[in-house]
């Protein structure tokens, strides 16, 4: 049923970005990824020891497995907290995702040799037309080219995970690929976060007087068990059976309810903003219609 993946994962990662932003009134960003991270391999380390695969993994394997986790994984899960800090707002930001299938696409033709349908092509190009929009309101609004810089990465390297997951470990199974992911990224950040002084020096740091611990928490732990950990497993799940392009049209729908997160915030809504999603979403409608293939993957024996 991947429509129905593609609905819970949208619904859980489009509240994501509120969840985060109640994480920073008592977390750091180093801190947040790091729960994150390792929350969400904690749980799937849990369902990897019941369900106990027997799953082989090259030498040649971890490599590509621990590039992904630093790259996809660690990386982006800094870098989100930390622009919705610098910037004080939170539902701007979680627009920015929506250009994951254009450099899916992009990334797609040298990696995996895939060269978009001419449906496609034009629904993703319409769909980065109207995310220049909101770009554009962003600087308009005051925020630095270096905050615009750091937040369009993160569609970047998320389209490169997502790809490369797809050229080179497509021979694993979902489940134990995902908890590595997770579980590998969260340590890379885990000599960062031993060390104050890196994180003060790189503005990483908690906030001076942290308020809110009781839904600091209880957000952190939501995140990283369900919004990281169960719903990256679906998501890698759907890249395995539908494509990463597939998948990738996920960040399409998310920035709609981090829209309407913001504006239970109070945040700032812009006829511009307005505009931009709204074409989005049409573009959204040409690319996806009949687009999920009833592929299914296959997992190695448990015996």
């Amino acid at each position: 049923m991947p429509y129905l993946t593609f609905l819970f994962i949208c619904l859980v990662w489009g509240s994501s970005f509120i969840l985060m932003d109640r994480a920073t009134h008592a977390l750091g960003p180093v801190s947040i990824g790091l729960c994150r991270l390792l929350g969400g391999a904690l749980v799937l380390a849990i369902y990897w020891l019941y369900r106990r695969p027997q799953v082989r993994i090259r030498w040649s394997d971890w490599g590509h497995i621990f590039a992904v986790a630093l790259l996809s994984n660690a990386l982006p899960f800094v870098i989100q907290p930390y622009v919705m800090v610098q910037a004080g707002e939170h539902a701007y930001f979680g627009m920015m995702v929506s250009l994951v299938p254009l450099a899916t696409i992009l990334v797609s033709i040298p990696i995996l040799n895939i060269w978009p349908t001419r449906r496609q092509l034009w629904g993703v190009l319409g769909g980065i037309v109207c995310m220049a929009l909101a770009v554009y309101d962003g600087s308009a609004r005051g925020i630095s080219p270096g905050l615009l810089a750091l937040a369009l990465s993160v569609p970047l390297v998320y389209a490169l995970g997502n790809t490369y997951v797809k050229w080179k470990l497509e021979h694993l199974p979902a489940l134990p690929v995902t908890t590595l992911f997770l579980a590998l990224g969260g340590l890379a950040l885990l000599p960062m976060q031993l060390s104050p002084e890196t994180l003060t020096a790189w503005k990483l740091a908690g906030p001076a007087e942290p308020y809110d611990w009781p839904l600091a928490i209880a957000s952190i732990v939501f995140l990283g068990a369900v919004g990281t950990g169960i719903t990256i497993l679906m998501f890698v799940q759907l890249i395995k059976s539908q494509g990463p392009l597939f998948a990738g049209m996920v960040t399409y729908v998310v920035p709609v309810l981090a829209l309407f997160w913001g504006q239970f915030d109070k945040e700032r809504l812009t006829s511009m903003q307005v505009l931009a999603i709204g074409g989005v979403l049409t573009m959204v409608a040409l690319v996806q219609w009949g687009a999920a293939r009833t592929t299914v993957v296959a997992e190695p024996d448990t015996a």
